[in-house]
């Protein structure tokens, strides 16, 4: 008779089939490698197959264990599933770390409105912010490295709950002083004859670069950016114009010397939504709620 699968092992193989890598699953699972091995071991006994060869570089999984992986990681999915909707969470007494991913945008913009309120309804927790990295935040989640990820970048996937909260279109944004533009909205004459800033970054902005280059405006753009911190400071001082999600370029014009203006076109609106893994922890889906409410109902002025 077959030696019995636990819970360790079926957690173990799942991530070594995502991660591809000893090092990274002894990581997420807080074990050590050679544990993971051991693990590992008793599993290819049990199976009567290697599951994993190892390269030069990574993990190559054996087709005995692609057979494995979708049953496994659902069966594994509705017992976290089960465990985590019986768990009782006290955010008052936690002092759990969170970890948040954002991009430079969110840092600006949802952080000054999260902090003050997780301090107040979890005074003894902690808050640990990671780069957004869109390709890797399926993984991140999963794993349990990262509680929740807030982007405007669609990320496609059955293992992660999306909660749509914000929808904002972009505009213009100029010096206060600009000597040729003046008003509330711009003209397209008026838009192609000016230099630009183009904020080419990985959090899902790419509307903005169609726009200019739609409009045969690529040879205008002036300085080339990968967020958007430094652009009020760039705008402020010279005669560049940069494309700005409106929320944004509304805080920045409250607190440096630029304005918001209409752009002549249209740009398809910018949904932000925020991500946790199906089989969210209590926790988890604590601190999703919290940011879910706090962002769906204010903004930073």
């Amino acid at each position: 008779m077959p030696a019995p699968i636990d819970l360790t092992q079926v957690r173990t193989f799942i991530h070594l089939y995502e991660t591809r890598s000893v090092t990274a699953t002894a990581e997420a699972l807080r074990v050590s490698q050679p544990t993971v091995s051991y693990t590992l071991g008793k599993m290819r006994r049990r199976f009567g197959d290697d599951l994993f060869v190892r390269t030069a570089r990574t993990l190559v999984p054996t087709g005995a264990a692609d057979q494995l992986y979708e049953p496994l990681r659902a069966a594994l999915e509705e017992i976290d599933r089960a465990v985590s909707a019986a768990e009782v969470f006290d955010p008052s007494t936690t002092g759990r770390e969170f970890t948040l991913m954002l991009s430079d945008f969110g840092e600006l913009s949802f952080l000054p409105l999260i902090v003050p309120l997780l301090q107040q309804r979890a005074p003894n927790a902690q808050l640990r912010i990671r780069p957004l990295v869109i390709d890797a935040a399926v993984d991140l989640l999963v794993s349990g490295e990262v509680d929740l990820v807030i982007t405007s970048g669609g990320i496609e996937s059955d293992r992660l709950t999306r909660r749509p909260f914000m929808t904002m279109d972009y505009a213009a944004l100029v010096a206060t002083e600009h000597p040729r533009i003046r008003g509330n909205r711009l003209s397209a004459p008026a838009f192609a004859r000016e230099h630009h800033v183009s904020v080419r970054g990985t959090a899902g902005h790419q509307g903005p670069v169609n726009l200019l280059k739609a409009q045969n405006l690529e040879d205008r753009i002036k300085l080339h950016l990968t967020s958007y911190t430094a652009v009020p400071y760039v705008v402020a001082d010279s005669r560049l114009i940069a494309i700005v999600p409106r929320h944004i370029g509304t805080i920045f014009e409250a607190r440096f010397a630029v304005r918001v203006v209409d752009l002549p076109w249209s740009i398809q609106p910018i949904r932000v939504a925020a991500y946790t893994r199906r089989t969210a922890t209590a926790p988890q889906r604590w601190f999703l709620d919290l940011v879910i409410t706090r962002l769906s109902t204010e903004r930073l002025r």
